[in-house]
């Protein structure tokens, strides 16, 4: 519903694969199966926790200490969320998911991108380690294992296409943001050119 609700408002194709298009398919497909189980693991967590146990949850977790890391869960599971829209309505007509043949838009370097190049997957991750907090087992584990390997092969192509299309600008950029969280020290630069 999002990817429409955000290709209505920036008017471009949202799932776009240009080079690298068998790579970023595979992740695509990858990335729908990842969440829907995560839609499909909150749901059982939600609905029907005595099915979790099939799923292998650790049963020498102390209840008191399990409903803290539920509610820790929740929380982290709204905030990630919110960097999730917020960050998608920052990129405006940039965002996509992959890498279109004609490049990826504009380089976006304010708001929550000028403390992350990557704050969108930083949500994802975020609401990944949420789901495995609420309910934490093996499934949930392995969930949270093949996403963060998905966002690192997604993001280091949209890296590469970034830097051919934007150059010195990318490269400036990358020296003042963390690719996941924090900026730079300024001290850093000085010694830079």
């Amino acid at each position: 519903m999002r990817v429409l609700a955000v290709e209505r408002a920036a008017g471009v194709k949202a799932f776009s694969f240009g080079r690298h298009a068998a790579i970023q398919g595979l992740a695509e497909r990858n990335w729908k199966l990842a969440v829907g189980t995560a839609l499909a693991l909150a749901l059982i967590a939600w609905l029907a926790p005595q099915l979790e146990d099939m799923l292998g949850r650790p049963h020498w977790i102390d209840p008191v200490a399990l409903q803290i890391l539920r509610w820790s869960g929740a929380g982290l599971f709204v905030v990630s969320g919110l960097i999730i829209v917020v960050a998608q309505r920052q990129m405006g007509r940039s965002w996509r998911v992959g890498v279109p043949s004609e490049g990826p838009g504009d380089l976006v370097r304010h708001g929550l991108f000028a403390w992350s190049r990557n704050p969108i997957f930083v949500g994802l991750i975020a609401a990944m380690i949420a789901l495995f907090l609420w309910s934490p087992h093996i499934v949930t584990a392995a969930l949270l294992a093949s996403t963060w390997t998905l966002t690192l092969v997604q993001v280091r192509i949209e890296e590469e296409a970034l830097r051919e299309k934007h150059g010195d600008a990318y490269e400036t950029y990358a020296a003042q943001v963390d690719r996941w969280i924090g900026r730079h020290r300024r001290k850093h630069f000085a010694a830079q050119p």
